[in-house]
């Protein structure tokens, strides 16, 4: 039996691998963020089911991403379910956001008058 591969991670490590990503990297599994990462892991594996490709997800601030592509199997499978449709524009793209099962579902377009 082999046991786990654990690299212990200081401070000054976790600071260094922090500064890459947006958010602040995990070091603990608190209540909170178990929590998060069920909501975001069901909506996720409901997502799959419906043929639905999930991209990225990011338990932290509770938003799974989706190819663009699959945003009409969205539709289809959970219109009735979802709330909150808001879509804002960042650089060249447009981020479309509904809530549904506990996160927010986004997925990227591109900006008015930038699509080929």
């Amino acid at each position: 039996m082999s046991t786990a591969n654990v690299i212990p991670l200081s401070a000054d490590v976790a600071a260094g691998i922090a500064r890459q990503h947006a958010l602040p990297m995990c070091t603990v599994l608190t209540p909170e963020l178990a929590d998060k990462l069920r909501v975001i892991n069901e909506m996720s594996r409901r997502l799959r089911a419906v043929g639905v490709r999930v991209e990225e997800t990011s338990p932290l601030d509770s938003k799974i991403f989706i190819h663009a592509e699959d945003s009409d199997q969205l539709a289809a499978a959970f219109r009735s379910e979802w709330r909150s449709p808001v879509w804002s524009t960042k650089g060249v793209h447009n981020i479309n956001c509904v809530r549904l099962g506990g996160c927010q579902v986004c997925w990227l377009t591109p900006a008015k008058g930038l699509q080929p």
